[in-house]
């Protein structure tokens, strides 16, 4: 059997725009089968849901105060939280008493304000806005505020699964991570093991739980040298290529920057793509409507088009259709300028749900204001049918 099929009327190619609304539906993430629909409705506009998480929901970080904001010995907040993958915001203003460890999962540190020193069993990196650190489990590491005092916020994404890069899925489906320069990642690099004297606590997360280690020296900093595979290394996101066709529209794993080799999450780098030429109805400019069968969480790091959206983190679970929102393509003017747009995405297989923290600072209108945190930032348009579900329960 033919691998594409058509049933019905296809108005105009999937990279194009008509009157219909077009829709992706697809498994596996972006990886597995996938079919184009044609409808007449936008189903992810609902009237009411039994459980508000049902719905796409999202969250302004530069509102929450994670308590290790204000306590060296706090901790971070943690925002989305399954059974493998965790979601969580640190805005460390002072080096904490102690070093820390993650046992039970792998981590990417992505750092959206601030600058810090980070210390590691591997040595150190100086790290800022746009880098992100892969840490995996086990190893010890501190952040060390450049400028302490400073408002600093670092958005932590955890896996059970530990944490590959996507050059792998080039032998795997593709061309996905087939752009991204990976010589260009900043390894960490050991000093001279001088400054380990000082005994040093170790705060350990184990088993879902804060414990704590205690050594007559800093793990940190008693590393002369190491040698092997990357294991601590940081890359910046605007070092990633956007991509795009001359028609249209790329799936979020197309951008992305690393994975995981069981295909349960990945971590895409999405910037400014390059100009869509060609006009209607065979391409346009926007995503389709789609759903798949994984969760998507995505966070605004720069938008010079919606600046009020920069710090934004949303959750698109695989309940609802994700809405899409199409338009006529527009070829960029020259001289050819760096866009100040970047979009954080990890689409993941693990069922994640809002902690109770996070829910309370929900924003009040969803349905609305995914256009003009998310979608807005490409589009600036917000369809009639975006309206709250207050507003539609009563027409």
């Amino acid at each position: 059997m033919a691998s594409i099929l058509r049933r019905g009327r296809i108005p105009v190619p999937p990279t194009g725009l008509s009157e219909y609304i077009d829709q992706a539906f697809s498994l596996k993430g972006f990886f597995g089968p996938w079919a184009h629909l044609y409808r007449r409705h936008n189903p992810a506009h609902v009237i009411s849901a039994s459980n508000p998480a049902l719905i796409y929901q999202g969250l302004d970080t530069s509102l929450l105060r994670p308590t290790d904001a204000d306590d060296p010995a706090g901790e971070p907040l943690v925002l989305l939280e399954g059974d493998r993958n965790l979601v969580a915001l640190s805005c460390r203003r002072q080096v904490a008493p102690f070093a820390e460890r993650n046992v039970d999962r792998h981590q990417i540190r992505f750092y959206h304000q601030g600058a810090y020193a980070l210390q590691t069993e591997f040595g150190g990196l100086e790290v800022g806005p746009g880098d992100f650190v892969v840490i995996p489990a086990g190893i010890v590491y501190r952040e060390v505020p450049v400028h302490p005092g400073d408002p600093g916020a670092i958005l932590i994404l955890e896996s059970e699964h530990h944490i590959s890069l996507a050059e792998e899925l080039w032998d795997k489906v593709g061309f996905a991570g087939m752009f991204v320069d990976y010589s260009a990642m900043d390894l960490a690099s050991p000093g001279d093991g001088d400054g380990a004297q000082s005994p040093t606590r170790v705060r350990v997360r184990f088993d879902g739980r804060w414990e704590w280690l205690e050594h007559a020296f800093d793990p940190t900093q008693d590393v002369i040298g190491w040698l092997g595979d990357p294991m601590v290394f940081k890359m910046n996101v605007w070092d990633v290529p956007g991509i795009g066709t001359t028609h249209n529209f790329l799936t979020p794993p197309a951008n992305a920057v690393l994975f995981a080799e069981d295909y349960s999450f990945f971590f895409n780098v999405l910037g400014p793509r390059p100009g869509v030429t060609m006009p209607p109805p065979n391409g346009s400019i926007g995503a389709p409507a789609h759903l798949n069968d994984y969760d998507e969480v995505w966070f605004k790091h720069a938008s010079e088009m919606s600046p009020e959206s920069v710090g934004d983190l949303w959750n698109l679970p695989r309940t609802i259709t994700h809405p899409g929102l199409r338009g006529p393509a527009e070829h960029p003017p020259n001289p050819p300028r760096q866009v100040q747009e970047m979009n954080i995405n990890f689409d993941t297989k693990a069922k994640l749900r809002w902690t109770e923290t996070a829910r309370a600072t929900w924003f009040p209108d969803p349905q609305v204001k995914l256009y003009t945190s998310l979608y807005g930032a490409h589009v600036g348009v917000v369809p009639e049918v975006a309206t709250t579900l207050a507003e539609r329960s009563k027409q």
